[in-house]
């Protein structure tokens, strides 16, 4: 019998656990989570399923059927009916993974904080180790000293606020004001309980480094104040985003994932669906004992994240009502477009159109 040790809770976590003992029951799956699954969240708790072969069931599931962007004109972008975007509760879609994994009979260590110095015990006493501890990145201090440094590199700020009130304006639409110098965004993302959106996430990002060394939650009570009124702030979080991954994902028996590898969009900064599948494909790798599949899987990624970071050049250096008047001209927001806004294709597609 496998033993495998998993660091931290969150969805690559979780995704490897469920995968694997669905996969094989012959493994002794421990998960090790600092807080309590659910719990200590840092999220927008927007669903970006660009691949579309995530099958979920999401909690408090809003589907988003436009995405309003503002950069002095407001733009609203319809998207297809077969879009996969949507809101949802993270902290009840987290603690029902986590119930789903303890009934398949994974071994959950809650209020466990595994500390960089256990890292070298661990991998003598498992056969892997799946370090998802997010961008601290317990386990970076055995991976190449200059690819963790250029990932540290890349962290960008972003802050939010959770709010409570009346968000049906923002029904079934996700709302980001963009700015420039340097590029980033301020998000409202409504959540709904039940069928009503009473809760919303309203957040700042900053996609480039800012050498401004702004107050961010400042910055952001200012822009909630010209945008909503009538709201109470129920609480206040903030984390880097790493928008840059190691090249190197194994060394020896421990693996990255999601966060902790560098997984999330270097364009709007998401990343569950990125670390949620990277527990599938780990998963299916350490059973098939060929790691090409997990490789396969973030080369794809890494097309993806290519044209993102292409885009955002091309934001930073025309600015952000330069590229969205040359995109509606275009047509890269009508409702006949092919494919979905800000995918792959759609980038392919919106890059080449920005100039021919």
């Amino acid at each position: 019998m496998k033993k495998i040790a998993i660091i931290g809770g969150g969805p690559a976590g979780l995704s490897s656990a469920i995968h694997l003992i669905k996969f094989d029951k012959n493994f002794l799956i421990h998960l090790f989570e600092k807080c309590r699954i659910g719990e200590n969240i840092v999220c927008a708790e927007g669903f970006f399923d660009f691949f579309g072969n995530i099958h979920v069931e999401l909690p408090e599931k809003m589907k988003v059927k436009k995405i309003i962007i503002s950069s002095g004109k407001k733009t609203e972008i319809n998207l297809p009916k077969n879009s996969n975007i949507f809101t949802f509760s993270r902290k009840r879609w987290q603690k029902d993974l986590g119930d789903y994994a303890r009934s398949l009979g994974v071994k959950i260590f809650e209020n466990t904080k595994i500390e960089k110095g256990e890292i070298k015990k661990l991998s003598s006493q498992y056969d892997y180790v799946l370090d998802c501890s997010g961008f601290s990145g317990v386990s970076h201090f055995v991976f190449p000293e200059k690819e963790v440094s250029k990932y540290r590199k890349s962290l960008v700020p972003a802050v939010q606020f959770r709010l409570k009130g009346d968000f049906s304006s923002f029904y079934e639409a996700l709302y980001a004001n963009v700015f420039d110098n340097p590029p980033g965004y301020f998000w409202i993302f409504p959540i709904c309980e039940g069928k009503k959106p009473v809760y919303a996430n309203a957040g700042l990002g900053i996609l480039l480094k800012d050498k401004s060394k702004r107050n961010l939650k400042e910055l952001l009570k200012e822009m909630l104040k010209e945008e909503i009124s009538h709201y109470e702030i129920i609480n206040y979080s903030a984390s880097p985003i790493p928008t840059r991954r190691l090249k190197t994902f194994k060394v020896n028996n421990i693996i990255l994932l999601g966060d902790s590898l560098g997984l999330c969009s270097p364009l709007h900064g998401g990343g569950i669906d990125s670390a949620y599948l990277s527990g599938y494909y780990v998963s299916k790798s350490i059973i098939a004992n060929d790691f090409s599949i997990y490789r396969n899987f973030l080369k794809e990624l890494d097309k993806r994240f290519f044209k993102e970071r292409l885009f955002l050049k091309l934001w930073n250096f025309f600015g952000s009502r330069w590229v969205l008047e040359r995109l509606r001209n275009k047509g890269l927001f009508s409702e006949n477009v092919p494919h979905e806004p800000f995918s792959g294709r759609w980038l392919s597609n919106a890059i080449i159109r920005l100039f021919f």
